[in-house]
């Protein structure tokens, strides 16, 4: 069965160039995005970007498409896009099976964050 997560990853259009590279080199990568997520949202924001999301997803490093995905954010992390700090140009949010196993990458898109709250 193993551990499972939600994860939600958000690239603007600066950054989907590179993304695409990702997903040329690593079919698994490209299989996990564009196959077998539960939610993609072309134009996510209105200006070229997109989003995908999984709801329930074993999420390790050390698996190849994951890491090929985290090697697309470290990439971001380090660069420059125009005048631009390509951790701005995507978004990644990861909330784990304990509540505070949570992990957020990028400064990118703002209207994605964690929240919790009580419901009753």
């Amino acid at each position: 069965m193993g551990y499972r997560s939600e994860v939600v990853l958000a690239i603007t259009k600066e950054a989907l160039p590179q993304f695409l590279v990702t997903m040329a080199k690593s079919p698994e990568a490209r299989a996990l995005c564009y196959q077998h997520a539960d939610d993609r949202k072309d134009n996510y924001d209105g200006e070229g970007g997109i989003l995908f999301r999984w709801s329930h997803i074993k999420w390790y490093e050390g698996d190849e498409p994951i890491d090929a995905l985290c090697d697309f954010m470290g990439w971001c992390d380090d660069e420059v896009i125009g005048e631009e700090d390509a951790d701005a140009c995507y978004k990644f949010i990861r909330i784990g099976e304990e509540m505070d196993d949570n992990e957020s990458r990028g400064y990118g898109f703002e209207d994605i964050y964690i929240e919790r709250s009580v419901t009753y």
